[in-house]
């Protein structure tokens, strides 16, 4: 159950108005490692010294039986980001990837995510000797029409909201916006994050 009052409000708000329709989530890991600069100030030189980066990635995809697109969010201690994604389809692609120096002296990874084309920032996360371990992904089943998280580290996660297309007016640049017939009598904030705006943000306590 999502713990932010915005998350709880579009999922119970929701909950009678849009189907829920089961959709599969499932993908997999894998790991790479590539050399980088030290700093930004080496771009200009080109020159030494270098740092062994480890890049952590899953990938997968949200399955459904019909097209639909959604909402990603990322719940931090102190915000809450938002992305509608732009793409509409039986299937959109998910991805995951923690980004970290292979020898963890600083401690932390950098955690980025997108769903359906919708990119959220990349924020640091702290990490162990672990790098496997800093997120989990929670493969299985999403239901459509309720605020469900799909990935965590330690202190984030991550979630979505899942439309079906018949719900969605698309306009300019592929920005759609749910039906005024399921939006209408719902609470303003609500109603605007569903019909305005590509992107946006709310403070994690209100």
């Amino acid at each position: 159950m999502p713990d932010h009052p915005l998350l709880i409000q579009l999922d119970t708000t929701l909950s009678d108005r849009v189907p829920q329709d089961a959709v599969d989530f499932a993908g997999s890991w894998s790991k790479h490692s590539r050399r980088t600069y030290g700093s930004e100030a080496q771009l200009e030189t080109r020159a030494g010294p270098f740092a062994d980066v480890v890049d952590l990635r899953w990938r997968g995809t949200l399955t459904g039986t019909a097209p639909m697109s959604g909402i990603a969010f990322l719940l931090t201690a102190g915000t809450l980001y938002w992305a509608k994604a732009p793409e509409i389809s039986p299937a959109l692609p998910v991805e995951v990837s923690l980004h970290a120096y292979a020898d963890y002296m600083r401690d932390r990874a950098t955690l980025t995510s997108s769903v359906g084309g919708a990119y959220l920032p990349g924020i640091p996360v702290p990490i162990a000797s672990d790098l496997d371990a800093a997120c989990t992904v929670d493969e299985g089943v999403v239901t459509s029409g309720r605020v469900s998280r799909i990935a965590q580290t330690n202190d984030a996660a991550i979630f979505v909201l899942l439309l079906p297309r018949n719900l969605l007016t698309v306009g300019r640049k592929r920005l759609w916006r749910v039906r005024d017939q399921i939006v209408g009598l719902l609470p303003l904030d609500v109603r605007q994050l569903l019909t305005q705006r590509r992107s946006g943000t709310a403070p994690s306590v209100v």
